[in-house]
C-alpha cells in the first residue's frame, strides 16, 4: 500500500466513525429528550393530586367532598397530557387505576361519618395506585 491508499483508508475510516458517531449522539440525545419530556409531565400530573392529598389527610371531610367533580376534571387534564408519553401497556393500567380512583367510594348517606375512615383509606390507596403509574424514570 502506498501513501495515498493509506490516507484514503484513513479518511474512509474517518468518515465512517463520524457517522456512526453521529447517529449514537443523535439516539442519546433523543432518548433524554424522551425521558425529560416523561418526567416533567409525570410531575404536572403527580402536581393535580396534591390538594386531594392534603384533604384526605386531614380527614375532615368525607371523600365525596374532596373528590369532587372540578377536581376530577383539573385531575383528568393532567391525565390526557400525560398519556402520550407512556406505552400502550402503561396506558391500559392507568386508565384502570383512573378509573378505581374516579369511581371509589362515596358513601353520601346520613351517619357516613362512621364511613369515613374506610372511605378514606380505600380512595387513598386507589390514589397512590394511581400516583405510581407516573414515578420518575
Amino acid at each position: 500500500m502506498n501513501a495515498t491508499e493509506i490516507a484514503v483508508l484513513g479518511g474512509a475510516f474517518t468518515v465512517v466513525g463520524a457517522i456512526i458517531g453521529a447517529v449514537a449522539s443523535l439516539v442519546a440525545a433523543r432518548y433524554t429528550w424522551r425521558r425529560l419530556s416523561y418526567n416533567e409531565a409525570a410531575a404536572r400530573f403527580r402536581a393535580a393530586f396534591v390538594e386531594t392529598i392534603f384533604e384526605l389527610r386531614a380527614g375532615k371531610q368525607d371523600v365525596f367532598k374532596v373528590i369532587t367533580e372540578q377536581a376530577v376534571a383539573a385531575q383528568e387534564r393532567a391525565l390526557i397530557e400525560f398519556e402520550p408519553f407512556l406505552s400502550d401497556k402503561e396506558r391500559l393500567t392507568l386508565k384502570a387505576t383512573w378509573n378505581a380512583y374516579k369511581d371509589g367510594p362515596h358513601t353520601r348517606a346520613p351517619g357516613s361519618l362512621d364511613n369515613r375512615p374506610n372511605d378514606i383509606a380505600r380512595a387513598e390507596k386507589n390514589l397512590y395506585a394511581l400516583l405510581n403509574c407516573a414515578l420518575p424514570k
